[in-house]
């Protein structure tokens, strides 16, 4: 189903000769998309791990993994100078410039062949909104919220030749530039896209839309987008277009505990990578109980002092009757507990006792699904329409089970942020969510509160690329 992603092809050009005829059919073309997917997750510097919640889980405080070597302990403490993080900070930086560049290069090729290539519209789409992605996920990673503060370089050529940097607010204007222009040309395939889904679509490349970044996903990310920059009416659209679809329905609460165990959600997924390797790096990491390299969620273990535990943090804003399924992504082990809310754990265990559609569901790793955006929703609607925050705040809470609020309670953007940190736990999403608001660290690690600051949410552009330019 997937052989060309399995391939992974380097789209890099081994020469001109060979380019050329890599570019010259459709196939070619997908082939190349197919590798700049690839190359999203084929190592742990994106989203295999250290985006994923490899590097910012733990700087949230929800994971700890005890390897000095490794620079989770410094990213814990923030300790931005430590050359393990350096590394692996390095690492992510000049992967997704790689990836961008991947994605440049397609779009390079897609000049002037409008007329001939049927999908057309589909291919330069998706590699817009690849290309916006990264740089969005570097802009939250390494830069200030303060718009007239310096961000990154927009990379929009496929070359070694130098990018300016340019001001947070400028980035912004050309990550939503890439997207709305992505929006207009997927926007083909809104009615294609039914749940549901019909993968018996003529053309291969428009199934398995879930594995793209189609037009939905496309209005995810402009949601998102909207959402982190501070524009709520703009958040609200985009988020209330997917919601409102109908065509990604949230999940019912027996379905949480494995609704992303290294699969896509048939429901709930607007975007993943599809991968047949993520699985043995959760294996190896959350899975697997080892000391020293295991990513552990802190846990309220007797006489421990962690000010903000897992435990605790399902536990905000309900009470001790309520039934939160997510409860079902953690497993208690002896002296120790599992996260195994991406992890595939019926494969890991050659387990009998599999829902029914498990074997046809897709591997890999999910990039933006639907319950997010009712929660960025709930948020950006609260102070303008506050019937409607409530209802997209009761829905995503009960489907994980929860019951509605009382009447008398009164929904506040505090209760909001608790239940996405509920809901995104273990997806590296908590980080840039705290950064949005500046919140104060609560430190597990070293049980104290540690003050925001942009020394702590701005994390340095590796010195790398200023060595590069000079």
């Amino acid at each position: 189903m997937f052989t060309s992603c399995d391939d992974f092809l380097d789209v890099r050009p081994k020469s001109e000769k060979v380019e050329d005829d890599l570019f010259k059919s459709p196939d070619g073309f997908e082939s190349a998309i197919y590798g700049v997917y690839g190359s999203l997750q084929a190592s742990t510097a994106l989203y295999g791990k250290d985006l994923l919640w490899g590097l910012t889980d733990c700087m949230a405080q929800d994971f700890d993994q005890n390897n000095v070597d490794a620079g989770s302990r410094a990213a814990e403490r923030y300790q931005y100078d430590n050359d393990y993080l350096k590394k692996r900070l390095a690492n992510i930086w000049a992967g997704a410039y790689v990836s961008i560049g991947y994605a440049n290069n397609v779009l390079k090729k897609l000049e002037g062949r409008s007329n001939d290539l049927p999908l057309y519209n589909l291919y330069k789409g998706e590699m817009l909104a690849v290309r916006a992605y990264l740089h969005f996920d570097l802009l939250r990673l390494f830069c200030s919220t303060d718009m007239s503060k310096q961000g990154i370089p927009y990379t929009t050529t496929y070359s070694i030749k130098e990018n300016e940097f340019k001001k947070v607010g400028e980035v912004y204007e050309l990550i939503l530039k890439d997207l709305q222009e992505a929006e207009q040309l997927l926007s083909e395939e809104a009615d294609k896209i039914q749940y549901p889904r019909d993968n018996k679509q003529y053309f291969k490349f428009q199934n398995y839309r879930e594995t793209h970044c189609n037009y939905y996903a496309v209005l995810g990310m402009l949601a998102k987008v909207y959402w982190m920059k501070g524009d709520m009416e703009n958040a609200a659209k985009y988020a209330q277009m997917v919601i409102e679809s109908k065509k990604f329905p949230l999940a019912e609460p027996s379905e949480i505990k494995d609704l992303f165990a290294g699969k896509l959600s048939p429901k709930e997924t607007l975007w993943g990578i599809y991968s047949n390797t993520y699985n043995e790096t959760a294996n190896g990491y959350l899975y697997r109980y080892q000391s020293y390299t295991s990513y552990d969620p802190y846990t309220d273990e007797s006489g421990s002092t962690h000010l903000m535990p897992y435990d605790k943090v399902y536990a905000q804003d309900v009470t001790g009757i309520d039934q939160d399924f997510r409860k079902n992504w953690f497993k208690k082990g002896t002296g120790n507990v599992r996260c195994l809310k991406t992890v595939d754990y019926y494969t890991i265990e050659e387990n009998q006792n599999v829902p029914a559609d498990w074997v046809t569901r897709i591997s890999g790793i999910n990039m933006l699904h639907v319950s997010e955006l009712y929660l960025i929703a709930a948020e950006a609607l609260l102070e303008t329409n506050y019937p409607k925050a409530l209802e997209y705040y009761n829905a995503e809470t009960g489907s994980r089970g929860l019951p509605a609020l009382k009447a008398e309670t009164r929904l506040t953007k505090d209760m909001i942020f608790n239940e996405y940190h509920k809901e995104m736990f273990g997806e590296g999403q908590v980080w840039y969510n705290m950064k949005r608001l500046n919140k104060d660290i609560i430190s597990n690690l070293d049980s104290k509160i540690i003050p925001a600051s942009e020394d702590i949410y701005v994390i340095p552009i590796p010195q790398d690329e200023f060595n590069y330019r000079n």
